[in-house]
Formats: structure tokens, sequence, C-alpha cells
């Protein structure tokens, strides 16, 4: 598609400096020179779902945006580079959209679905000026702008950008059932699809939420109008996803060359980092409010002999004595601090890490630790979610709570977003109900969790309900959101994150999440003056700042200081790690049988 886009430019300029009736002339009318509209969108959108899922200069937002996001340990680093998005968007995906616009957006009989590419560019789009900042966007993927492409404000992106959402929402006629995608790859995949006016309907619905999600986004830098936007749209809720049929993704197929990314990179090709695992905050955080997703998001070690085995302390239900036990368990996190600060030498001597722990049974280092489900990274034709019900509920939640609409209240919302979440993993609803009744998931209760490994980060829920709305919403963001993810972080802070001590800025110490990611070295070698028009408005001094400083931040982030780590006192703690059976020898032991391993005690005491 990219190489028939440069023919279609070509042919453009070509023809617009010869003389009257020479296109008349020279057109053979035997020859294909329109792209149809289902072709360019069809294929804009397996380009995202690719480079959101891939992996290398194909994109791979997610294998970074994983470890930033604390759900996913992929072996990378805290890092945000550019990893091919910039071309891969500009280039693979925007251009199609420009091209079919060009085409075909003077012509009523093509209007919804001119506006389907719209909606399609706007969330591009939101992905680009959340990554890097300032970025093209008039002037982008322009031929009459070929020498110098000017960058546009984070402001200016995010209010086209639901200026646009709300326009094309509006144009697009669910009555006019004729111009519909022909093939919808969307919403109208499978034996049963809904009819051309429920598929119309469905985008419709993705750009109304979708404005919602930018508009929370941004409530920080533009203020009136990101909360006039929010407000319009709860007050037509009926306009919102309001289902999973609803949830916007990017199929794939047991086909080959359009099997699932995530399949391609870490099943079909050779990987050569370690299997993506579950990180430790995020181990600290299913542990801290006993939540049962950690059995659905990740496989437990397979094999009971290569599992984590804790030491802990029991009492029992025969005597007052107390027992120190050994024993493994099926699920455990990996730390990012997995180099001591020079700051902790002296706190950690003489003490054994429990990350650090030697496996008696020969198994290698990184085997204790879980790897994501094998139904997300070796299923062909899993879907990559783009926006879903789930999160569309925790986003009616959060506009209800700061007072912007909603005809529910923001606990409704919130525990049906829940609900939604525990659906789609086909949790069974006596672990769902039993979690939502837990202190700091129930509304109106605090979160008290434990502390990471390290004793420097703990997985506390600040007070305030809309806190419990920002922290199910990060959950509901495993596997497919974490760009999302760290937008959602960077806005309000409400997570607890450890540092990386072997960071991927190597002229740091430790390094916390950074705030945005930089633009590759082409921007600023094929277009120095828009570059310099791009850091002008990030504040950035020059390439060698603005390519290396993890913390320029953005506009619409919440303020935030990054703590001095290496000045935090740290001690080895394994509390989340222990009473995984409970709190007693006999419900170890029952355990034990049942799960078939072996309990060591090593003392027993009064």
């Amino acid at each position: 598609m990219k190489k028939t886009t440069y023919l279609f430019i070509a042919i453009a300029v070509i023809l617009s400096s010869c003389a009257k009736g020479f296109k008349e002339l020279n057109t053979d009318p035997t020859q294909f020179l329109k792209v149809s509209p289902e072709s360019l969108i069809e294929t804009a959108v397996k380009r995202t779902g690719d480079m959101i899922g891939g992996s290398g200069t194909n994109g791979g937002l997610n294998i970074n945006m994983w470890e930033i996001a604390n759900l996913i340990e992929p072996g990378v680093r805290y890092t945000a580079a550019d990893q091919g998005i910039w071309q891969t968007s500009y280039v693979n995906i925007l251009q199609n959209l420009v091209q079919l616009e060009k085409d075909y957006g003077k012509d009523s009989s093509f209007n919804n679905r001119v506006q389907i590419a719209r909606i399609w560019k706007s969330y591009v789009y939101s992905i680009l000026v959340g990554f890097y900042g300032p970025i093209p966007m008039a002037e982008a993927n322009n031929p009459d702008n070929l020498s110098v492409i000017n960058f546009e404000s984070e402001d200016t992106v995010y209010t086209k950008i639901l200026a646009t959402l709300k326009d094309a929402s509006s144009k697009i006629d669910v009555t006019k059932t004729t111009d519909k995608l022909t093939y919808d790859v969307v919403y109208a995949l499978g034996s049963n699809p809904p009819s051309a006016a429920v598929q119309l309907l469905n985008w419709k619905k993705f750009a109304n939420t979708l404005r919602l999600r930018v508009a929370l986004r941004c409530r920080r830098n533009l203020g009136p109008v990101a909360d006039a936007a929010i407000q319009e749209l709860m007050t037509t809720e009926s306009q919102l996803i309001g289902s999973e049929a609803e949830t916007v993704k990017v199929p794939y197929e047991d086909v080959a060359n359009n099997e699932n990314p995530y399949y391609k990179v870490f099943t079909k090709a050779t990987y050569t980092q370690p299997s993506p695992k579950l990180t430790d905050m995020l181990f600290v955080y299913f542990r801290s409010y006993k939540d049962p997703r950690i059995n659905y998001y990740f496989d437990s070690v397979k094999t009971v002999a290569a599992r984590y085995r804790v030491t802990d302390t029991l009492t029992s239900t025969l005597d007052d004595s107390l027992r120190i036990v050994n024993y493994p368990i099926p699920h455990y996190g990996l730390t990012k601090s997995n180099a001591v600060l020079p700051g902790w030498t002296s706190q950690l001597a003489g003490f054994t890490s429990p990350q650090g722990q030697s496996n008696p049974n020969g198994m290698t280092a990184t085997s204790v630790y879980s790897v994501i489900a094998a139904g997300i990274y070796n299923n062909k034709a899993r879907p990559v979610i783009i926006l879903g019900y789930s999160e569309a509920q925790f986003l009616k939640a959060q506009a209800a709570m700061l007072g912007l609409g909603g005809a529910q209240t923001p606990e409704a919302y919130y525990t049906s977003g829940i609900d939604a979440n525990f659906a789609f993993w086909a949790i069974p609803n006596g672990l769902r109900d039993a979690y939502k009744q837990v202190n700091g998931v129930k509304f109106g209760t605090t979160g008290t969790g434990f502390w990471n490994y390290l004793h420097n980060v703990k997985t506390d829920i600040p007070a305030g309900d809309i806190n419990k709305i920002y922290f199910q919403t990060w959950l509901n963001f495993f596997p497919d959101q974490p760009f999302d993810a760290w937008c959602l972080q960077r806005q309000t802070r409400v997570l607890n994150l450890s540092p990386h001590t072997t960071p991927g800025f190597a002229a740091l110490t430790f390094q916390d999440i950074p705030d945005r990611g930089f633009y590759p070295l082409q921007v600023s070698s094929q277009n120095p003056t828009g570059y310099s028009g791009a850091l002008a408005l990030l504040g950035a001094v020059g390439y060698a700042d603005e390519s290396t400083n993890p913390y320029i931040r953005l506009k619409f982030e919440a303020p935030y200081t990054v703590p001095d780590y290496n000045a935090i006192p740290v001690a080895f703690d394994n509390s989340a790690a222990m009473k995984w059976y409970g709190t007693t020898i006999q419900s170890l032991q029952s355990a034990a049988v049942a799960n078939g391993f072996t309990v060591q005690i090593t003392k027993t005491y009064k």
C-alpha cells in the first residue's frame, strides 16, 4: 500500500503540471488508479494493530510500553525509544487515510467511509501526541510541504483531535446504509455481523468514547475545552460504547501474514529476550488486594520444582506453637531494581535478596517468574483491543466522579467496569464478587498494600474513590493497552512504581518511568527547522537534551518530582509472597496435598 500511495502522489504532481487535456489523453481507462476506501481503511487498521503489538522497525509499541506501564516485564528497560512508531504511523497508516480523504472527500456517496477514516486518523494522532508531545498534523503527509514540516503544540493537536472526532461522529449518517464499509474488519466480521445501521452507529460510538478518553486525559492542559466535551458526551450516553459487542479491536486470523503480532514475535519468530513475565509491582498489587486475575493474566509456573520457594512463619490450629516453613508459590514477579544502588549497599550487606534466590533444583534464574498467559501470545487469531467496553465504563465513572455528568452514580459505572473486565477474562462471578468487597477495591474504603521487595515502594491506593477508578483502569489495560496505562500514570500519578536500576539512559544511576518518547534521528536530520520548532515547544535544550533526558514533561501530566531512590532506606521484604495458602500450617499442608508440592518445616518454636 505504501508503494501504491507514493505512486498516487507522483501521478498527482505530474498531472497538475501538465497542460489542460493531458490528463485525458494519457489516462488508460483499463488501469487501476484509485484504491477503494475499504482497502485503505483495512490496511490502516491492520498496520495499526501490527504497530501496537509488533516489534522492531514495524512499531513494537507494546514491547517497551509493557515495562513502562509495569504490567509485563519483556526484558527491556525504562526507555521510550521510537521503535519505528513515527515512520509506521505517518507513512504506513496516516498516508493511506489522507489519500482516502483526498480521493473521496468531495463525493457525498462516500461520506460515512470518509468519516470512519477521520476517526481512525484521530486515534493514531492520539498515540503520536501522547508519545512524543508536539507533532506535525496540518502539514503532515502533504506533498506541498517537502522542505519544512512544522510541528504543532500538544494543546493544538489535542484540540484538533477533539474537534475532528466530534465532527466525524456528527457527520456519520446511520440511515445511509449503502455508504458503509463493505468489509468492516472492526465491526462486521464473523458469521452473524450486525446490520449496516448498527455498524455505522458503532463507529459513532468509537469516535465519541475516544473523544471522552482524550478529554479526560487533557483536563489539566485544555481545561474548559476538555470539560465541555466531557459534559456534552455524558448527556448522550447512548452514543458511547455500552456493550462488549461495541469494543474496538484489530482482528487477526490463523492465516499466514495475518497472525496476531504477539504470536509472530514470541512464538513464530526467534525472540532473543526472556519470555515476557509478571512484573514485581503488578505482583505486589495483585497480592495486596487478593486479585484473582493473577491466575488469568499470567500462567503459573508449570513445573512445581521450578517455582519460587518462600520462607514463612505460620501458626497452628492444634497448638500455640509457630513453625518456620518453606514452600513453593505458583506466581512471582520480576523486579526492575536488579542492580543495587550505591546508597543501598551498606543497608543490604549480609542479607539475601529474595529476588536473587539460587534455585536448588537447577532451574534457570528466570524460571521462578510467571509468564504471560499462553492464550495471549500463542493464539494466532487473538484480536488486539483498542478501546473496550470495560474501559468505557471506567471513563464514565471518572466523568461522573468529577461532577461532569452521567445518568448513573460513579460507583455504578465503576462496578460495571470491573464486571465487564472479569467477564472478558471468563472469571467466575464468585471470585469477582469477593474481590469487589476487598478494602481498596470497594468504594468508600482505604487500600493498604504490601511493600515491594526492597521496602521502598508501597502499594497503597490513595484516599478518594477516583483513585480506585484509576487503579482498576490500569489493571484493565492488560495486555493490549500499556500505552494508555502509561498515559494514565503520567496523568494521575496514582500508582506507586519501582525505579529501574539498570535504566535505558545509561548516564542515570536509576530511572523512573519516562515522561515522553524522543523523536527518531531522521526527524532532526531531514527536517531540522521543524525539529527546532518542536524543541522550542518542549522547552528542550537541543538534540542532546531531547534524546537523553527522560523527564521532559508533557502538558497533560500531573506535577511530579522523581524521588531520590538512592537515598531512600531499603531492606529486603518478601511479605507480598508470604501467607499464600493462609496463616496456618494446616491450610498450607492441605494446599500441598491438593497441588502436589512439598512443605519443609525448618523450625518449630513457642
